[in-house]
């Protein structure tokens, strides 16, 4: 039975010869049960257990035999009694014997958890994971890391991430290998499970709670903020893990306050690949916050933004890029990273509103729904892929609403094929019956129809030839300046902005009754505010139902990006006795049943930079004062940026 074992184990070294070896009956059911009887409960492993598991393991190896092993009867079975019966002794040390069977039972079974096919059925397997854990526990060397191995291969497979975390052993077992080992390939494989587990945002909390956030931030601190002199991939690891777990809505707060974005801030800037991941993670977890400190560094994530497209792009196309290869990020990663962007500040939508975004969204979108959508891959997608669908209809949203601020106002600058193919997709989402998807999604999807609907008129009168200069006629704009016009456009008509009640003097205090005072804790550093363009005529709607037309332009706060619209004339045209408030956003007084915008807060350093602005103007503009309203005699004139 040795030298027969011998043998196999001889021909098996070759790959050559695995079809001839797999093709003969029984050969390999053979296999396993000399296995199982050379491996007594009393005194453990032979050298023919170890040949018999040696044969059993090089014949797992082609992805092509994986499922073919996994399935004969008796495999299975017979590798996790070998691992029962050569445990270590309550000494700590057993026979070389059982040392080498030992290895080769948990190398096979780690080359079978590898194949996709056997990920699902293998962890389902009666008492494997139980076999598995116990190994862990008992064992520090090769065989241990073997172990660690088949539980990272268990959280490559979507289907089985909520069920492993589920389970309630397997966590914990990750996270003080984590933990306790040091710079150990079991470390290394237990880091990228927790990364995998990651992926599912349901794992979020618990992972969390399982205190797996501070050993992985510790590898990567005690890595350095070099990624060049990182010493393996364990800190690499640690820094996916981290963008997995931003995504979640739950547990970004919880990585704001770890410090998650202070430890991440020294990969933003470097042209590495670990600063994709690092800008994807620090964008996710700040997607929440509107302070001085989180504009400073969205604006450092700028120069990683051309990457995060490429990443959609080539994620879409089964394709890697600079640093990484496919299969690597999510399609719900890089999705939901574009959808962040694209509800962040002016700037960032300015930079993702381009048509190789909105094809990508477009396909996204499509996969999912359109005729009934496509079969997913790997990284996600398709019609099962509810989330990435979501994020892309919101990301669509975001960027068609700041395109084109009021329907009928402006269109897309992609040209009627792209508008028709976006419409299509954006209906058939609106009306899908996916159970994951929430109808406010679909809401979302019906107001990106219609804006784009409304719209389609303007490539008409392009078409028909119209004048320019004609009454009515807005053209379609180019790319560059459909994004500049229409950020104007949305900053003076979108949303409700605060302002006072009454207005109280000239420029020695525009609406001062609603300036926010100075707080006792220590200020942020000064910004910058400037003009972006002046002369826009806004609408105001008065007490009595008439329009007023009032002359503003416009102040940009540079640390949050918002877009403050101003009045020429201090009063706005107002009465002194008309009580209704301005919206620094829209760039006229709030009608009937608007209410303020508290995010819109006029403060004493943006008083003083309008009172400023408005000297200069009229230093520049002597006509301005024989127009109280602004809304005729006064050209536009640019005002200089002023610094706070």
């Amino acid at each position: 039975r040795l030298k027969a074992a011998t043998c196999i184990k001889n021909l098996s070294n070759a790959d050559a010869n695995d079809a001839s070896l797999l093709g003969s009956e029984g050969l390999v059911k053979a296999l396993a049960h000399a296995a199982v009887v050379t491996c007594r409960e009393d005194k453990g492993a032979t050298h023919c257990t170890t040949n018999a598991c040696l044969a059993l393991m090089n014949l797992s190896i082609s992805k092509a035999n994986k499922h073919k092993v996994f399935k004969t009867e008796g495999v299975m079975d017979a590798l996790m009694t070998v691992l029962a019966r050569t445990k270590p002794c309550e000494n700590g040390t057993r026979n070389s014997s059982n040392n080498e069977a030992r290895v080769k039972a948990c190398s096979a079974l780690s080359n079978l958890a590898i194949g996709y096919e056997n990920k699902i059925p293998m962890f389902a397997y009666e008492g494997f994971v139980d076999a598995i854990l116990q190994v862990i526990k008992t064992d520090t060397g090769e065989a241990r890391t073997k172990a660690c191995s088949i539980l990272w291969s268990f959280a490559a497979e979507m289907k089985n991430q909520v069920p492993v975390v589920q389970r309630g052993d397997i966590l914990p077992t990750l996270v003080r290998v984590a933990e306790e080992d040091h710079s150990t390939e079991a470390r290394f494989k237990c880091v990228a499970a927790l990364t995998l587990l990651a992926e599912s945002l349901e794992n979020a909390l618990p992972l969390l709670e399982s205190g797996a956030l501070h050993p992985l931030m510790d590898i990567l601190h005690e890595a350095g903020a070099d990624p060049t002199l990182w010493k393996g991939q364990t800190a690499s690891w640690c820094v996916g893990f981290l963008m997995n777990m931003a995504q979640s809505d739950d547990a970004a707060p919880f990585l704001r306050e770890a410090g998650v974005v202070e430890l991440l801030a020294p990969l933003l800037t470097l042209d590495h690949y670990q600063s994709l991941k690092a800008a994807m993670a620090v964008t996710f977890i700040c997607r929440f916050d509107e302070d001085d400190e989180t504009y400073d560094l969205l604006r450092k994530t700028e120069n990683v933004i051309p990457k995060i497209i490429s990443l959609l792009h080539n994620t879409l196309s089964g394709r890697g890029g600079n640093g990484y290869k496919y299969g690597v990020f999510t399609l719900r990663s890089s999705v939901g990273c574009i959808s962040s962007l694209a509800s962040g500040p002016e700037f960032m939508k300015e930079r993702i509103a381009t048509k190789p975004v909105f094809d990508s969204l477009l396909r996204v979108t499509s996969d999912f729904c359109v005729d009934g959508g496509t079969k997913g891959a790997i990284v996600g997608g398709g019609c099962d892929d509810a989330m990435s669908a979501t994020l892309a209809i919101r990301a669509l949203h975001s960027l068609t609403e700041y395109m084109i601020p009021i329907p009928g106002s402006s269109a897309l600058p992609f040209g009627p094929i792209m508008d028709k193919k976006l419409m299509v997709a954006l209906e058939s989402f609106s009306v899908c019956t996916h159970p994951e998807v929430k109808d406010e999604t679909r809401d979302l999807a019906r107001d990106g129809y219609n804006r784009i609907h409304k719209s389609l008129g303007l490539d008409q009168c392009a078409e028909d030839g119209n004048d320019s200069g004609s009454e009515g006629f807005i053209p379609r704009r180019t790319v560059a300046n459909n994004i500049i016009e229409n950020s104007i456009v949305a900053s003076l008509v979108q949303g409700c902005c605060i302002g006072p009640s009454l207005h109280a003097g000239d420029v020695g205090g525009f609406f001062p009754s609603m300036i926010r005072r100075p707080s006792s804790q220590p200020s942020p550093p000064a910004h910058e505010v400037s003009d972006i363009s002046d002369g826009n005529d806004s609408t105001s709607c008065g007490s009595t139902g008439s329009q007023e037309a009032v002359r503003t332009f416009l102040l940009t706060d540079s640390r949050t990006g918002r877009l403050f619209a101003v009045p020429i004339d201090p009063s706005g045209g107002r009465a002194f006795n008309d009580g209704r408030q301005w919206c620094y956003r829209r760039g006229r007084y709030c009608r009937s049943g608007e209410v303020p915008d508290p995010n819109f807060v006029w403060t004493e350093e943006m008083q003083q930079t309008y009172s400023v602005a408005l000297q200069s103007h009229r230093s520049s503009s002597p006509s301005s004062s024989n127009d109280s309203n602004g809304s005729r005699g006064v050209q536009p004139q640019s005002i200089a940026p002023a610094v706070l």
